[in-house]
């Protein structure tokens, strides 16, 4: 009976460790890359051609503004942003962390949210030695 029990309690605890939060050198890496990610937005431009019998000169002046739109969780509270919707990319087992950070730029090339926080959980697979990745995008306006 108590080693049923034993048996038993083990193999509760082991199935309930599900995913795991990276190491946090893990977790800097996939933000240095995110914040890597920045949204031009145009605020003015003027195109001015001048034609003349030898040659066409066209002149563009405008001014553009860099946006770095990767939020942590603290800058979104203090920004006062409103949460708009949660996102789940997922990697195949044995995909690399920088496999799951190129479909995570993909994914945000792809809905242009004003601004958004990304947080990675890594999961061990069995006895494979290998891990799945998954990442939540949290959008905000």
């Amino acid at each position: 009976m108590n080693n049923t029990t034993l048996a038993l309690l083990l193999l509760s605890m082991s199935t309930s460790v599900m995913a795991q939060d990276l190491t946090k050198a893990e977790q800097h890496h996939v933000d240095n890359q995110m914040q890597q990610m920045t949204r031009v937005h145009e605020d003015s431009a003027i195109i001015m051609i001048d034609e003349n019998s030898s040659y066409v000169s066209i002149e563009y002046v405008g001014e553009w503004t860099e946006i770095n739109n990767y939020v942590s969780h603290d800058e979104a509270n203090a920004l006062q942003l409103q949460k708009v919707g949660k996102k789940f990319v997922y990697s195949q087992t044995g995909d690399s962390l920088e496999f799951l950070e190129q479909k995570l730029m993909e994914h945000i090339e792809k809905d242009r949210p004003s601004y958004f926080s990304v947080d990675v959980y890594r999961d061990y697979h069995g006895d494979s030695g290998e891990f799945n990745y998954l990442a939540r995008v949290i959008e905000y306006k």
